[in-house]
């Protein structure tokens, strides 16, 4: 397990299978070429992080496959052994490849458990997995530290 002390990043990986995908659209295409979705997801998180998180998006979808998405997400499992949750905020966009690249960032002061004072930020890949339920697993690098 990995400790950080206090204010000491660490960065750590995890492999992100999504288990649930619901979409709905809530405002279709007009001239613009862009609907707005909603997406909700359970992920599986294996490696440094391990656990599941329930997030939901807001996507802006061009007739093209690219678009543009927003999320919140809680997390709850193990962080480097460490027990807990947290909540985090991302971004990001959907390329021409139906790749999604984004960052996200871990809300301050949501952190419980073992992960009270948790901050951080990540980079992640998702894209088509024909091997996962779903048909969607990512990638995730999380550089992490601990505000106590």
């Amino acid at each position: 397990m990995t400790t950080p002390d206090k204010g000491e990043h660490v960065t750590t990986r995890a492999k992100v299978e999504v288990s649930k995908y619901l979409r709905e659209v809530l405002d279709h295409s007009d001239a613009s070429a862009m609907t707005v979705v909603e997406t909700r997801l359970e992920e599986q998180f294996t490696g440094g992080l391990v656990g599941t998180g329930i997030a939901t998006h807001l996507r802006i979808e061009r007739n093209d496959g690219t678009g543009m998405l927003t999320c919140y997400e809680r997390i709850t499992g193990t962080l480097d052994g460490r027990n807990g949750s947290f909540l985090l905020q991302a971004s990001g966009f959907t390329d021409r490849h139906h790749h999604v690249h984004g960052q996200w960032e871990v809300i301050e002061n949501s952190g419980t458990g073992d992960l009270a004072g948790l901050r951080g930020y990540a980079a992640f890949a998702a894209m088509p997995d024909k091997a996962s339920k779903t048909g969607w697993s990512a990638d995730t690098a999380l550089t992490y530290w601990f505000d106590r």
